[in-house]
C-alpha cells in the first residue's frame, strides 16, 4: 500500500510539473506576442520544471518498465540467457542510479552557494531532482531485480 501511494505520489508529482510547464510555456508566449512585453521568470520556471520532469519522469519509466530494451536480440537468446540478462539490466540501472545519488549530492551540495538569476531561488532545490531521482529509480528497481534473480535462481 505505501508504495503504491508512493508511485502516486511521484506520477502525480510529474503531472502537476507538466501542467505548470505548459501554463508557463503559454504564458511566455501569451506575453511575447500579445503583451509585446516579455514574462522574465516564465524561462526559469520552465527549466527547473523540465529539470524535475526528466529525472522523476526516468523513475516513473523504470517503474512502469517502459525504458528502451533490445528485445529483437535477447528474445532470440536461450531463456537461461534471458534470465541473466535481465539481472545485468537491473543492476546496470541501479548503479547508473547510484551515481545519479552520488553526483547529484555533489551539485546539491554545491547549489547552496547559487541562486537563479530572476528569482533568486537556491539552485540546489533544482539540483536535487537528480539525487531524488535516482533514488528512486534505485528503489523502483529493487523488486523487479528481485525476480529476475528469483527466475535465475530457478
Amino acid at each position: 500500500m505505501l508504495r503504491a501511494a508512493l508511485d502516486n505520489v511521484v506520477e502525480g508529482v510529474c503531472l502537476v510539473l507538466m501542467v505548470t510547464l505548459t501554463l508557463d510555456l503559454m504564458l511566455g508566449v501569451f506575453s511575447r506576442y500579445v503583451l509585446f512585453s516579455t514574462f522574465t521568470w516564465y524561462d526559469e520556471i520552465a527549466r527547473i520544471c523540465f529539470v524535475w520532469v526528466v529525472f522523476l519522469g526516468a523513475a516513473v519509466g523504470v517503474r512502469r518498465h517502459t525504458h528502451f530494451r533490445l528485445h529483437l536480440l535477447v528474445d532470440a537468446m536461450p531463456v537461461r540467457a534471458q534470465q541473466a540478462i535481465a539481472v545485468l539490466g537491473h543492476l546496470v540501472v541501479i548503479g547508473f542510479a547510484a551515481a545519479l545519488v552520488q553526483q547529484g549530492w555533489t551539485f546539491v551540495e554545491l547549489g547552496r552557494f547559487q541562486q537563479t538569476p530572476v528569482m533568486g531561488l537556491p539552485k540546489s532545490w533544482v539540483y536535487l531532482a537528480m539525487p531524488a531521482g535516482g533514488a528512486l529509480i534505485v528503489l523502483f528497481s529493487l523488486r523487479p531485480l528481485g525476480r529476475a534473480l528469483r527466475a535465475l535462481v530457478r
